[in-house]
């Protein structure tokens, strides 16, 4: 059983109905893939957040997209480090 859903679903979901809205992400490189899986589609929530109430273009997004996987990147690092130095005392 797959936990992938596709695009037009996921957006269907979150009621947006611009039907250019997937296509500029997609000029951007964002959401190439037919079905996202639950991270990617939490992104895909976002892109739609930030574009229709806070006026972010495709562009800002990737950036914003960007930065947070960065972020939760290095948020997870810091757990591991943390953890193995309170095993070691």
């Amino acid at each position: 059983m797959s936990s992938r859903a596709s695009v037009k679903e996921i957006l269907r979901f979150l009621g947006v109905d611009d039907p250019e809205l997937l296509p500029e992400l997609r000029r951007e490189g964002l959401f190439e893939a037919e079905e996202l899986s639950p991270e990617e589609a939490e992104e895909l929530r976002m892109a739609a957040t930030l574009i229709r109430e806070l006026g972010v273009n495709p562009a800002g997004v990737d950036v914003i997209l960007h930065m947070r996987r960065r972020l939760l990147f290095l948020e997870e690092r810091m757990r591991e480090t943390l953890r193995r130095l309170l095993e070691e005392r």
